[in-house]
This record gives structure tokens, C-alpha cells and sequence, in this order.
């Protein structure tokens, strides 16, 4: 038998840090997003209310930059054509979502942003 003292204690630690704010209206994520502006580190995801921000850490960004490797070299190889929109503000306020991916692609429905400037912030 095995006491539950005697098990190796594990710790991991996130590739990021991360804040959640509750109850916060729409209006007040919107004013926050603004008075951030667009050159930070930050990373903002707002869902009915709850606002979650993320500071990637290097672990984080390693990742990330791996899965985008991934994701251009898997298109390429299909012959399929991409938008990449990098950590585009990915904004819904009719459905109080909004988002900042690390990245973010358009695949299937390029051709009907090809050449043009997609704004999602508003």
C-alpha cells in the first residue's frame, strides 16, 4: 500500500500568464482593448462577461510559431491556398465574443478575402 505522502509532487508551469476578470460588460472590454491599444503582448479573450488576458511567455511563443510552421507547410503541400491574419482582434459584439489567436488563417474561404483588408475589430 502506498501513502498518500509518497508520491512525487509534480509541478507545471504554463507557458504563459494568465488574469480572468468576471462580470465585466461588453462596453468596458471595448474601452480596455482601446486604452491597450494594438502594440502589447497581451492577449485579450472576452466570452458573455468573463474577460480572460494572456501574457505568452517564451515556452508559448515557441509553440506557436511550430503549429504555424505546420499549418503553412500542410497547405502548401495540399496545394491549398492561405490567408494567414496572423493575432487578428476577432470581434462578435452582436454575440459578446471576442478574441486574439496567436494565429489565425483563412483556408477554405480565401478566395473570398483574396486581396482585400479584413476587419474583424468592428
Amino acid at each position: 500500500m502506498v501513502s498518500a505522502g509518497s508520491f512525487p509532487s509534480i509541478s507545471m508551469s504554463l507557458a504563459e500568464k494568465r488574469v480572468t476578470l468576471h462580470n465585466l460588460s461588453w462596453d468596458s472590454y471595448a474601452m480596455i482593448l482601446q486604452a491597450l491599444g494594438n502594440n502589447r503582448a497581451a492577449r485579450l479573450f472576452y466570452y458573455h462577461g468573463m474577460l480572460e488576458i494572456m501574457t505568452p511567455l517564451e515556452q508559448h511563443e515557441n509553440a506557436s510559431s511550430i503549429i504555424d510552421d505546420y499549418v503553412k507547410i500542410l497547405t502548401e503541400e495540399g496545394d491549398q491556398p492561405i490567408k494567414s491574419l496572423q493575432s487578428t482582434t476577432l470581434n462578435q459584439p452582436e454575440l459578446k465574443v471576442g478574441a486574439e489567436p496567436d494565429q489565425c488563417y483563412y483556408i477554405l474561404n480565401e478566395p473570398l478575402v483574396r486581396g482585400k483588408t479584413v476587419d474583424l475589430i468592428n
